[in-house]
């Protein structure tokens, strides 16, 4: 009878240790997932983002952030004005409002997804992307040969950034020379920002006639910018002109080259979409900017493929090595943009801009660079005798 009710006074007591073991393992267990949790979230944030690359690197991740930016554009009315300009150019030869019209949008969204440098260049293994272009600053200096008492003029110059890498390298004085308003606005927003307003400054106007004053300039240079030119005697001739005797021109262009055969119809694909999506001319050959230079008294001093060195992968390398060449080449990439437009996910004319601005001209350089048909880091340098 003790037994029995001493036994019956002790189980409960033991449960109830029981329970309360079982909470404290339980609170401990809990406190152990939030750690990991908090442990593990960063680094798969880390990890997602190495994958996905950052939204201003031309990764995977700028897809999603031209997703997000672009949700209320009226893509309508600017793909009508996009159409009649290239069809305006191809009737005219006349490219410059389709140019403006086409920078008007694009030029904030190449910012979003590639940072502020538009253009290729040699990638480097080892090296990031930005640190390739950190690099090629480097190495346009070298080759424009500007120093601290010279005046630059940078033409078509976007927002200038390659005009201010310039300057911050060699101490040179420049002057960027851009059509877009936008741009000029911008380009001075920047300006202010890096801290360079005794050096930089902006104006307004058209390359092929910028009515600044004959023999000002110790340099004159363009990156990626007489592509949009359709009268390349116009171009070096102002160059010429803009130039002190001595000065020296600098050209670094998408061309295309020996390879390129206007017959065959993957390259002319290639290339064709290369010019209509960005609205501008018909690309030029190297020899149609010798020809030009020649005639407006230049002289070579220079002409070399800076990417065709030890240890340098292909420029289209940006694109490939970030997987953002894979996702814009995926055939079913624009027929779900299109489901999202029907949705109301995404604006009208989205897919249409989305495929024609965006996909083309970006899978047409990985797929004519591969082929090469175009070249896209060729460096050429004139003097003014």
């Amino acid at each position: 009878s003790f037994c029995n009710s001493s036994f019956a006074f002790y189980i409960p007591a033991v449960t109830a240790t029981g329970d309360a073991m079982t909470q404290l393992v339980s609170r401990h267990a809990v406190m152990q997932t939030a750690g990991l949790t908090l442990l593990l979230v960063p680094l798969a944030g880390s990890l997602l983002r190495r994958v996905l690359g950052k939204a201003d690197d031309q990764g995977i991740m700028s897809f999603f952030a031209v997703l997000r930016q672009y949700r209320r554009t009226d893509f309508l009315s600017f793909m009508a004005g996009h159409r009649e300009s290239i069809k305006k150019g191809k009737e005219t030869g006349e490219y410059v409002h389709g140019v403006i019209n086409y920078y008007t949008l694009m030029s904030d969204l190449i910012t979003l997804t590639s940072g502020p440098y538009w253009h290729f260049v040699p990638m480097f293994q080892g090296l990031s992307r930005t640190e390739c272009h950190e690099k090629f600053h480097h190495t346009l200096t070298k080759y424009l040969g500007a120093g601290k008492t010279d005046t630059v003029l940078e033409i078509g110059c976007g927002y200038g950034e390659m005009g201010r890498q310039v300057a911050k390298i060699s101490g040179s004085n420049v002057t960027g020379l851009t059509m877009a308003e936008v741009e000029v606005v911008g380009a001075n927003a920047r300006i202010k920002a890096a801290g360079l307003e005794g050096q930089c400054k902006m104006v307004q106007g058209d390359y092929h006639s910028t009515g600044l004053e004959a023999s000002s300039f110790d340099k004159v240079f363009g990156i990626y910018t007489l592509k949009y030119s359709s009268n390349l005697e116009a171009v070096f001739s102002e160059a010429a002109r803009l130039l002190k005797p001595g000065g020296t021109f600098l050209s670094y262009e998408i061309l295309v080259t020996d390879k390129y055969n206007p017959q065959n119809a993957l390259d002319k694909s290639y290339v064709e979409n290369i010019s209509t999506c960005t609205c501008m001319p018909p690309l030029w050959h190297a020899q149609a900017m010798r020809d030009a230079a020649r005639k407006a008294g230049l002289v070579a001093t220079c002409e070399e493929d800076i990417g065709a060195v030890a240890g340098a992968k292909p420029w289209y390398t940006c694109f490939t090595g970030s997987g953002i060449y894979y996702l814009l080449a995926c055939p079913g990439l624009v027929p779900l943009l299109r489901v999202c437009e029907k949705l109301w996910l995404l604006p009208p004319a989205f897919s249409d801009w989305f495929e024609n601005l965006l996909i083309h001209p970006a899978v047409d350089f990985v797929r004519a660079g591969r082929a090469e048909v175009i070249s896209c880091t060729n460096m050429m340098t004139w003097k003014k005798p």
